[in-house]
């Protein structure tokens, strides 16, 4: 079983421009830094911000014994941390803990500075319940008591709201999340008259130098932004020409993708929304092996930025050296993958049928496939008849397997429960 890799600061900035470019813009005006790179969802792109920001935490020295390369990430949250005397950062924790310390002492900062009604305000904005919060309280109370009610999902409300406040206090806005329908939903009000007072607690904060001008807001709202990946469902449909991926998504999850029937059509990613929300998505992904460079560079880059693949084969076509090399490619990413062998109704006989299945098995090297002892959270592969030819008089099979898998898939690997009621 694979296990899912840690975003590094380079994955975190490419995602996030791949997912909504826009949301870029606030990280560059903080390091006041324009890219050479002129597509800012390119992989050179995000490389080139994230060296930046590691040079701005870096000294001229260091800098310089370094080559200019800077100092590695995890050490700029460090320095970062110290600098705010966030409790417990530590250069033996991870990444992902430093940031969310950080994230917790400003927000601990802004609560000490509002008063009792206006912690009111916000608390009521969180779904707090009234009677278990003293208002009055510091923000040492008051912490432990938000970090259990929240559960996993308190560090997020936190980034947001004060990703927004450092937004307000040094660029003169909020933010505009592509990324965080929920959260921006919840805590509305906060956004408005609250968060502009809290701006005040984020200026008194003593910044020595201009580099901790810049990195002090990078970090945090970098941190928003790994939090908002973290929490937001990326499921991706792949698969050669013509294999049926439209017709997946639309059986599977419910979404008419109006595709055209010509294949090789799909000349870039199709992204489609779950539900209202906002943080989940279905992407259909062009064709491998398409006839445009162009188009397969395109799928290649985007493949980074799901959470579950989903590999549509057609059955007619038996096991192809392609598809052999397609199943290789995605699995190489470390995600779940589930085969999807569709057009299992137009095979002609049980004896294809099983001579099919055995060539399936072994040449995409899956140990499980679907079948009444297995749970739909175990198989690598399901048997698909998703739009069966009527005049054959076979029912449609596969598709609540397919929804069943992706849900445990996605489970197992943490996200919000409160997105997976998206489908």
């Amino acid at each position: 079983m694979t296990t899912q890799k840690k975003l590094s600061l380079v994955d975190v900035i490419h995602r996030t421009a791949n997912h909504a470019v826009e949301d870029v813009g606030p990280l560059l005006k903080y390091l006041d830094f324009k890219p050479e790179a002129s597509d800012l969802t390119s992989r050179s792109a995000a490389q080139q911000i994230a060296d930046h920001l590691r040079r701005m935490g870096s000294n001229d020295i260091a800098s310089l014994f370094r080559g200019g390369d800077g100092v590695s990430y995890a050490e700029v949250v460090c320095d970062v941390g110290e600098k705010l005397k966030a409790k417990d950062v530590s250069s033996s924790n991870t990444v992902e803990r430093n940031e969310g310390l950080v994230i917790e002492k400003v927000f601990a900062d802004t609560l000490d500075s509002m008063s009792a009604e206006e912690k009111r305000v916000l608390f009521r904005s969180m779904n707090l319940d009234a009677k278990d919060v003293p208002y009055a309280a510091s923000a040492a109370v008051l912490m432990p008591i938000l970090l259990r009610q929240l559960g996993g999902f308190a560090t997020y409300r936190f980034a947001v709201i004060t990703a927004n406040m450092v937004s307000r206090a040094l660029l003169g806005s909020g933010l505009s999340f592509a990324t965080n329908a929920v959260i921006t939903r919840s805590i509305g009000t906060l956004l408005g008259p609250i968060g502009w007072i809290a701006s005040g607690a984020w200026l008194a904060v003593d910044l020595a130098g201009p580099a901790f001008r810049k990195t002090v807001p990078a970090v945090l709202y970098t941190a928003t932004l790994r939090l908002a990946l973290a929490n937001r469902l990326s499921i991706g449909v792949v698969g050669d020409g013509s294999t049926g991926k439209d017709t997946l998504i639309e059986k599977v999850f419910g979404i008419p993708t109006n595709a055209d029937p010509v294949a090789g059509s799909t000349s870039e990613a199709m992204r489609y929304a779950l539900g209202g929300g906002g943080d989940a998505f279905v992407t259909n992904y062009p064709g491998f092996n398409d006839y445009r460079a162009r188009v397969n560079a395109s799928t290649d880059d985007a493949l980074h930025h799901t959470d579950v693949f989903l590999l549509v084969m057609d059955a007619t076509r038996g096991v192809s050296g392609t598809d052999v090399a397609l199943c290789e490619k995605v699995r190489a990413f470390g995600k779940p993958v589930l085969v999807c062998l569709n057009k299992w109704d137009l095979i002609r006989t049980e004896k294809d049928g099983i001579s099919l299945m055995d060539a399936a098995r072994k040449r995409l090297k899956i140990e499980r496939i679907q079948g009444p002892d297995v749970p739909a959270q175990e198989a690598e592969l399901v048997l698909c008849a998703l739009d069966p030819l009527p005049a054959l008089g076979i029912e449609s099979r596969g598709a609540s397997e397919v929804r069943e898998w992706v849900k445990a898939k996605l489970q197992t690997a943490g996200k919000n429960e409160s997105l997976l009621d998206e489908f």
